[in-house]
């Protein structure tokens, strides 16, 4: 952050500091979340937990602007078992998750610093109570018609899948960082076309996606290789009538893949379970989900043929534009289940 205010003063010391300063604008959310896990033993651990993030952006001076985020995740009423809510020690803790410069320049918007990122291979995966967060920089290019052009230079990462969720530490154990490019087109009626390569240090990952969406029609395919030997692809179909829609998704691993730096990109990943960490997995899932109102029900069963089978229950009530709820229960068979709870405020 030292780096990104010595840039940024400049452009304030003509007076525009007090502006910038008046013209802070704030989001947040307060969440409370529970969890409660059975492992494959028959072994419970539950957590309660409170917490959620508040952001403070400046103004924008000559195109530049400071963004600050916390994020917080805290046990109450002593249950505190399950570590997932939690960081590394089972301890709540505090995190500023973002800590960016920003600059828009044009079609181009260039962050410097801490910040949430969304691609394939490194995402916020927020199905926790602190989603993942990288440290690096960021560049998105839109000069060309139709055409986002993405690149990343990211090496610490903080949050929910980081191996210590309480601070950021590298992506790599060499400590070099990774670097992403990405190109997304719509120029076609829709259609979306994705391409993405991650540069690491022993191995390069691609990734490329198409996908059409009808008013009541979608399908998608993927393709990704992971080091060349090993390989993934997939399709997705879904449809949709009077508040019911329905999915299907394959997925074929050849050799063995893995998610990254977040949930993975799989369109077969269940709440828990995806195709990754085994040699030459296939994959089949089946969804439904109805919407009645602020009310949305729905189910999804995921077969793993060489792991074992996940079934997610999910319900989602929104009560106003601020306050919403979510249940979700995921049934792993002998690998046991889970059960989480979120009530957001947002504000």
């Amino acid at each position: 952050m030292v780096t990104v205010l010595a840039t940024l003063t400049p452009l304030m010391a003509e007076g525009t500091l007090a502006e910038a300063i008046e013209g802070i604008t704030h989001e947040g959310q307060l969440r409370l979340g529970a969890v409660q896990i059975k492992d494959a033993d028959g072994v419970k651990t539950k957590t309660l937990s409170a917490g959620g993030h508040v952001s403070l952006s400046t103004k924008p001076i000559a195109g530049f602007s400071l963004t600050g985020t916390l994020f917080t995740t805290n046990p109450i009423f002593g249950k505190r078992e399950e570590g997932m809510f939690l960081g590394s020690d089972s301890k709540g803790y505090s995190i500023v998750g973002e800590a960016y410069l920003k600059a828009n320049l044009g079609k181009t918007t260039v962050k410097a610093g801490r910040q949430i990122l969304d691609t394939p291979y490194a995402d916020s995966d927020d199905t926790a109570m602190i989603s993942n967060s990288f440290e690096g920089y960021s560049l998105v290019n839109q000069d060309i018609a139709d055409t986002t052009v993405v690149l990343a230079y990211l090496d610490k990462w903080s949050g929910v899948d980081a191996p210590v969720p309480e601070k950021f530490s590298k992506m790599q154990d060499s400590g070099d960082a990774v670097f992403t490019a990405g190109l997304i087109y719509e120029g076609i009626e829709q259609t979306s076309l994705q391409a993405w390569h991650y540069k690491l240090d022993d191995a390069n990952f691609n990734y490329v996606e198409a996908g059409y969406e009808a008013d009541t029609f979608n399908m998608a395919v993927q393709y990704t290789d992971q080091d060349h030997s090993n390989t993934a692809y997939g399709v997705a179909l879904g449809g949709s009538v009077d508040g019911l829609a329905l999915s299907f998704a394959y997925n074929k691993v050849e050799g063995i893949v893995v998610n990254g730096f977040g949930g993975g990109p799989f369109f077969t990943s269940a709440e828990d379970h995806t195709i990754a960490d085994v040699a030459d997995q296939e994959a089949m899932s089946y969804g439904a989900e109805y919407a009645l109102g602020s009310l949305t029900l729905g189910v999804n069963h995921t077969n793993l043929d060489k792991g074992e089978d996940e079934t997610d229950y999910l319900a989602s009530f929104t009560v106003n534009d601020k306050h919403s709820l979510d249940l979700i229960y995921s049934d792993m068979n002998d690998d046991g289940n889970m059960l989480r709870f979120f009530a957001n405020y947002n504000f």
